[in-house]
């Protein structure tokens, strides 16, 4: 679970970089409205996170979880057939 959302925050910290330092818009829109920026983006995060973690409950539930744990790794056996 730990891994999900460490790589959420990176992929989302990624994308606001990409946002701040291709668009000027944006850029300026940072600099003057710092506040307002500073909920938008903490928002979206807990936003993105709260989905992350209802689709890993929801496939916890389901029992989906369990059969992809229980799923035998093919390329552990290579050399056993």
């Amino acid at each position: 679970m730990f891994k999900i959302i460490i790589l959420y925050e990176v992929v989302f910290i990624i994308f606001w970089n990409v946002l701040y330092f291709a668009n000027g818009d944006f850029n300026s829109w940072v600099g003057d409205q710092f506040l307002a920026a500073l909920y938008t983006f903490l928002s979206t995060m807990a936003l993105g996170l709260t989905v992350v973690y209802i689709i890993y409950v929801t496939a916890k539930l389901s029992g989906f979880l369990d059969k992809i744990r229980s799923t035998k790794d093919p390329r552990r056996d290579i050399g056993h057939q």
